[in-house]
């Protein structure tokens, strides 16, 4: 166990980073225009950081400095970038995202990592010896058709013949759910059946190409010796040929005896965000072209080392290889997998990677009848193996809604990020964004002081067990929006938001030492003394 006093300096950032990162000699251009800053740029483990003031103004974003919190916001358009000087956490748009250095004051100068800054306002940055280029994000001017009213079959490629290409089309405006319900004609049932005929297993697929093209998840195929794809008009093809598959991506592209299928346009998953509404078109449990719509969860969650889009549209068994839609129905995601929680965590393999998959040569294999030995299902790694985003994933599957107390009437929803420091040491933090939980919460932990600690207590003891990882520490927060001064946290945990505040309080700290036996925890994470840790025995 680490010293408390060196944790919680730390976590909590709360005071500025006293260790000077070097000066260098790169020079930042800004769509082809060097940038004066008013100190020189300095890189930190890799990192390069400016002057917070210099690079937003070039940017065109209006910004804030609130000395009391150390706090830097800026806000451009729909997006809003909050940075505190020593934390290693910033917020784009409210959710909370990991920084590899931490904003620093050197010599009475706020300076920022230039990388973040760019990326959360959508320019794009390149590395040139000793040059950084900026490039301002393209703006598009949508396509307006004159078609009336708004027809999604008008938006995609119905004579396209090489599925490795689309022909992109802009709609104006985002569709409705029930304009994108139409397109589940481009969406198949697909079943499929051992080398004696016996079906054994199912799923979805999506038109990719007219000449009849389909894309599918790899393990909704794999082990069959034939597949029968049902169309939403009740044709049924049979088929054994696979043009193309990637196991590991968990893509195959199958290839039955039609022509002048509708097929859908491939959208780019790149541009999605966090809260954007998406529609899943599938066969779950075998009902075929059901629709469900949600949200993206999350646009870039890596699970076992790959990428997907989080979503919370819900999907189920036979979904595997069905189309997720953004709101101008284009494909942004094959669906792929559920993972078995409370949480409603669904993923889809992002266009991203369908575009790159299709463009792999042909091979036009036939199936081989062989049963699949492999899951088809992410796992996660154990202990020391695991990535911060694979024990973040963990702990969202897990442990993204617990309950607590007599009959489990207390409900507490987190949202978790995970950090591995250079000891290789994971600190946790669980954020809460409903206010009432947390005020119930608080109401328990009245009633029992033991409340908080045996929370923290009971998840890094499962974490021990189940996945042998030690030497975690943790910080809850709360995470709310109020319309009035919150004079009951500390002035640290505050912000003014336009007519309203933020808050963003730690409530509680702590880990476990396994080996000493000894649980270290703190209700005061703001004392920066380090007193108001306890030692608590817990073997």
């Amino acid at each position: 166990m680490k010293k408390v006093t060196l944790l919680v300096c730390i976590i909590f950032m709360l005071l500025p980073s006293m260790a000077f990162a070097g000066t260098v000699s790169t020079e930042v251009y800004l769509d082809n225009v060097k940038l004066k800053f008013s100190n020189s740029v300095i890189e930190e483990n890799g990192t390069t950081l400016v002057p917070f003031r210099n690079l937003f103004e070039a940017m065109g974003a209006s910004i804030t400095f609130d000395p009391k919190t150390s706090t830097v916001k800026a806000v451009k358009g729909s997006n809003t970038v909050q940075l505190v000087i020593g934390q290693t956490v910033a917020f784009k748009n409210g959710q909370p995202i990991k920084l590899n250095v931490a904003p620093k004051s050197v010599k009475n100068v706020t300076y920022v990592p230039l990388r973040f800054v760019s990326q959360s306002f959508d320019y794009g940055l390149s590395l040139q010896g000793k040059k950084i280029y900026i490039t301002s994000p393209k703006v598009t001017t949508p396509v307006v058709t004159p078609t009336t009213p708004t027809d999604p079959a008008a938006t995609t490629n119905p004579t396209t013949t090489n599925p490795s290409t689309t022909n992109p089309s802009t709609t104006a405006g985002n569709l409705t759910v029930e304009e994108i319900g139409k397109l589940s004609n481009r969406v198949v049932y697909i079943e499929v059946s051992d080398s004696k005929d016996k079906v054994f297993a199912s799923g979805s697929g999506v038109m990719i190409g007219s000449s009849g093209e389909i894309i599918t998840n790899y393990h909704v195929i794999d082990g069959a010796a034939s597949a029968k794809i049902y169309t939403e008009d009740k044709k049924t093809y049979k088929t054994t040929t696979i043009l193309a598959k990637d196991e590991k991506r968990d893509l195959a592209l199958l290839k039955i005896d039609a022509t002048g299928l509708p097929t859908v346009t491939i959208g780019d998953s790149t541009q999605l965000k966090l809260g954007e509404s998406v529609v899943a078109i599938g066969s779950p449990l075998g009902f075929t072209n059901s629709l469900t719509a949600g949200l993206v969860s999350s646009p870039n969650r890596v699970v076992d080392g790959l990428n997907f889009v989080q979503i919370s549209t819900p999907i189920d068994h036979g979904s595997s290889g069905g189309a997720l839609f953004n709101m101008k129905g284009e494909l942004v995601g094959i669906t792929s997998a559920k993972i078995e929680s409370s949480a409603n965590i669904n993923l889809a393999i992002p266009s991203a990677d369908v575009k790159t998959f299709l463009n792999l040569p042909r091979t036009n294999t036939t199936m081989t009848g062989t049963q699949p030995t492999k899951p088809t299902t992410p796992s996660v790694p154990q202990g020391s193996q695991m990535t911060e985003e694979q024990l973040e994933d963990y702990l969202n599957e897990n442990y993204s809604k617990m309950s607590y107390g007599e009959n489990d009437k207390i409900i507490v929803e987190m949202e978790w990020v995970a950090v591995l420091d250079d000891d290789g040491d994971f600190t946790l933090g669980g954020i809460m964004t409903n206010a009432d939980q947390w005020i119930k919460l608080m109401a328990e932990q009245e009633a029992d002081e033991d409340v908080l600690p045996s929370l923290i207590y009971h998840i890094a003891q499962e974490l021990h067990d189940d996945k042998q990882l030690s030497d975690l520490f943790f910080t809850l927060f709360l995470d709310v929006y109020v319309s009035k001064y919150p004079s009951a946290f500390p002035a640290e945990a505050i912000e003014q938001d336009g007519s309203g505040y933020h808050v963003f309080y730690c409530f509680v700290a702590g880990g476990v030492d396994f080996e000493e036996g000894y649980m270290y925890y703190t209700l005061d994470p703001y004392d920066k003394s380090g007193d108001s840790y306890q030692k608590v025995k817990v073997k």
